[in-house]
């Protein structure tokens, strides 16, 4: 038996460092191979980090809350025999094979045939309604028998915390969290770590080197809303987003520069082959961005049945890392509740171009030089002027508005 240090290993997509968000184990306490040391959240997801070895844990390197950076002590564990093969994983909600540990091991990778088998995870009104809550706190509920309706959130915007959780299990006031503190003159201050945190530099990144422009426009939806109404009676009801997909990657087919990104290293426009398109989401830890991949190889019914699932994996928190990168353009949509029509999206670098979809209502419109009453919505795009000047992304809009407009699906 000898001491092991493990370090946080490289979980991929250009990730640097994890916020250790709980230890599942105890200093003193034993550990099987494969089984869960703690739960880190990343910039794109929160991950299992699993135990290599059979031992008994000598010392903890770092608290929850704090930022680990990637090589860094995590764990030291007295230690029985060699390391096993293992692989990070998603919170909750997937089942995996063993493999190599990403960044240790034979090859540092995972090993060749590995595989994963994910299941649906319950969502935050499964675990119990309406509530904002990250998901190894709902498995935690899960666990204690807590019912998280009956529980007001002390996290930021009324986010349901782990130590609220464990003072409802047993019957304790929760305490304030450490993430956010008071100061005598009533000011509040919230710790930015996480998902929180790779928003914000992104956003930063975003404006500070991107000269970004905007425009927008007003679509008639009468063709789109029929064609939503053929696949509800053919048995199938679709949301506006599959449309909205399938319109845009039309478009962008016709005008493949909207699909590029500017390499700053070489002064160069690189144009994707491929349209990865990210789809933006808002979850309970924040704005998340999975993207649908190869979305120009996919029919209508494909693009519902892979959007939908991206969309419930990042409210869920089952989506790998690499499930919310690589993307070359991006959607998002106001919604269709609230007096919000539309809006000025912000690029997400590298990308060139960000599309957003207002809410369908009933607008004033003009046909045959008669004013009525027709389902419309707001499309605003902001691009990148490096790469597209205003003339084309013009084009490009008034495309985009056509191919909404003479939907046949």
């Amino acid at each position: 038996m000898a001491d092991q240090t493990f370090r946080l290993p490289d979980l991929g997509e250009g990730l640097t460092e994890a916020q250790l968000v709980t230890w599942r184990v105890q200093e003193g306490g034993h550990v099987e191979v494969n089984e869960p040391l703690c739960d880190v959240e990343t910039a794109k997801a929160v991950v299992v980090i699993p135990s290599p070895w059979v031992g008994t844990i000598q010392k903890l390197h770092a608290r929850p809350g704090e930022s680990v950076a990637v090589g860094s002590a995590l764990v030291t564990i007295a230690a029985e025999g060699a390391p096993a093969a293992v692989e990070p994983r998603p919170a909750e909600g997937v089942e995996a094979t063993p493999s190599t540990l990403v960044g240790y091991g034979a090859g540092a990778g995972p090993q060749a045939g590995s595989r994963r088998r994910a299941r649906v995870a319950p969502s935050a009104q499964q675990a119990g309604g309406d509530v904002r809550a990250a998901p190894f706190v709902r498995q935690l509920a899960k666990e204690k028998g807590v019912d998280l309706a009956r529980l007001t959130g002390s996290g930021p915007d009324g986010r349901i915390t782990r130590a609220d959780v464990e003072a409802a299990a047993s019957g304790a006031t929760a305490p304030t969290p450490a993430a956010a503190t008071t100061s005598t003159d009533g000011e509040r201050r919230i710790s930015v770590v996480g998902i929180r945190k790779a928003i914000a530099r992104q956003m930063v990144r975003s404006v500070s080197t991107i000269p970004q422009f905007t425009e927008f426009a007003v679509f008639d939806a009468t063709n789109l809303l029929a064609a939503r109404q053929r696949q509800k009676q053919s048995g199938r009801s679709l949301t506006p987003l599959p449309y909205f997909i399938v319109a845009l990657v039309k478009a962008v087919r016709a005008f493949p520069l909207m699909n590029s990104s500017w390499d700053e290293a070489r002064d160069e426009i690189v144009v994707k082959q491929a349209i990865n398109l990210g789809i933006a989401v808002n979850t309970s830890q924040g704005l998340l961005v999975p993207v649908l991949r190869g979305a120009d190889q996919l029919d209508l019914s494909a693009i519902a049945d892979q959007s939908a699932r991206l969309i419930e994996g990042a409210r869920a928190g089952t989506l790998k890392p690499g499930e919310m990168s690589g993307g070359t353009i991006t959607i998002t949509n106001v919604g269709a509740s609230g007096p919000v029509e539309t809006g000025t999206p912000i690029i997400s670098p590298p990308e060139c171009c960000v599309v957003a979809f207002g809410a369908i209502k009933p607008r004033p419109m003009v046909i045959d030089g008669e004013v009525v009453a027709r389902s419309g919505a707001w499309i605003s795009i902001s691009v990148d002027h490096r790469i597209v000047d205003g003339a084309l992304a013009t084009e490009f809009l008034t495309a985009l508005v056509g191919e909404l407009e003479h939907l046949h699906a």
